[in-house]
C-alpha cells in the first residue's frame, strides 16, 4: 500500500507535468501567426449575360 508521502509526491509530479504541458501549448498557440483573408470586393449590381 502506498504511503501518504509517496502519494503526495506522485500527485505533485503529475501537477507539475500538467502545468508544464499547459505552458508549452499556450506559448505555441500565441506564437502561431494568425492571418485574416482579405474581404472579397462585392459588386451590388447584377451582371447581365
Amino acid at each position: 500500500m502506498m504511503s501518504l508521502t509517496t502519494l503526495l509526491i506522485v500527485a505533485i509530479i503529475i501537477v507539475i507535468i500538467i502545468t508544464i504541458a499547459t505552458v508549452i501549448s499556450v506559448n505555441r498557440a500565441y506564437a502561431f501567426k494568425h492571418t485574416v483573408d482579405e474581404k472579397p470586393k462585392q459588386s451590388y449590381h447584377q451582371e447581365e449575360n
